[in-house]
C-alpha cells in the first residue's frame, strides 16, 4: 500500500475501533479492525472503507432493529390490554384473591410491582430478544419475569395475586444469586430510566407545563425508550459482555 494511503487509514484508527467496539465489544472490535488493517495492506483503502462500513452493518443492525421491535410490541400489546379492560366489569376485582379482602394495601403493593415489571419487559424482551438473541442471560432473565408479570392484566384477583408474589420471588431470587444479579441490575436501570422518562413527562402535562398532541406524546415516549435502550447497552457491556471476555482469557 502507498504511504499516503497507509497514513489516511492509520490516521482513522482509533475513532473507527472506537465505533465498532459500540457494536462488537473492545476485544473483538481490535481484532476485526486489525484484521482489515492487515487486508488493506494489499487491496487499498477503498476496500477498507467500504469492508468497515460492511461490518458495522452486519454486527449492527440488531440495535436499531431491536428498538423498532419494542416500540410495535409496546403499542401494539397495550392497545390489547386497555382494549381487555374496556369488555371487563367491575365488580369481580372485590373478591378475596390470595391475600383477601382484608388486606388491601398488600394486594396494591404486589399488583403495582407486576405492573411496573410488566410495562418494562413488555418493550424490554423483544429487544433483548433481537439484540442479544436467546441465549443471553439478560434475555432470559427479561423474558422469565415477563411471563410471572402478565397475568396481572387479566385483572382477575387471583391471578393478580399469583402474578405478585411470582414476580416478587423471581427478584429476590435474582437478587441472592451470583448469577443472575448482574443481569437483574441492568434490567432496573433500564425499567427505572423508562419509567422516569414517562413519570416527567406525565408530570409536566398535569401540571400544565407542556401540552402536547397526541403524536408528540408518542415521540417522547420513544424518545424515552431510546434512553432506557442506551443505557441498556452500556451496562449489558459494562457488567455482562466484559466479564464473559474476561472469563473467557
Amino acid at each position: 500500500m502507498p504511504k499516503s494511503t497507509s497514513s489516511a487509514i492509520s490516521s482513522k484508527v482509533i475513532p473507527s475501533e472506537w465505533l465498532l467496539a459500540r457494536v462488537a465489544g473492545t476485544g473483538r472490535a481490535a481484532a476485526i479492525l486489525g484484521d482489515l488493517l492487515e487486508i488493506a495492506a494489499t487491496r487499498g483503502s477503498l476496500w477498507f472503507w467500504m469492508a468497515y462500513a460492511r461490518t458495522i452493518i452486519s454486527l449492527g443492525w440488531r440495535t436499531p432493529v431491536g428498538y423498532l421491535c419494542s416500540l410495535a410490541s409496546l403499542r401494539i400489546i397495550l392497545g390489547i390490554i386497555v382494549h381487555m379492560r374496556r369488555g371487563y366489569g367491575t365488580s369481580h376485582l372485590m373478591e378475596a384473591g390470595i391475600f383477601g379482602e382484608d388486606s388491601p394495601h398488600i394486594r396494591a403493593l404486589f399488583m403495582n410491582l407486576s405492573l411496573l415489571m410488566g410495562q418494562c419487559m413488555i418493550f424490554v424482551v423483544p429487544f433483548t430478544l433481537v439484540r442479544f438473541g436467546l441465549r443471553d442471560r439478560l434475555t432470559r432473565l427479561a423474558c422469565a419475569l415477563l411471563l410471572v408479570a402478565i397475568p396481572v392484566y387479566s385483572l382477575r384477583p387471583l391471578l393478580m395475586d399469583l402474578s405478585g408474589v411470582l414476580t416478587a420471588l423471581a427478584v429476590v431470587t435474582a437478587l441472592v444469586s451470583p448469577l443472575w444479579r448482574r443481569p437483574l441490575v441492568v434490567l432496573a436501570a433500564t425499567g427505572i430510566t423508562s419509567m422516569a422518562s414517562f413519570g416527567i413527562l406525565a408530570s409536566l402535562q398535569r401540571g400544565g407545563i407542556l401540552r402536547l398532541s397526541a403524536s408528540t406524546r408518542l415521540i417522547c415516549i420513544d424518545a424515552g425508550i431510546a434512553i432506557a435502550v442506551v443505557v441498556c447497552l452500556y451496562l449489558h457491556r459494562l457488567l455482562l459482555r466484559e466479564r464473559i471476555a474476561i472469563a473467557l482469557t
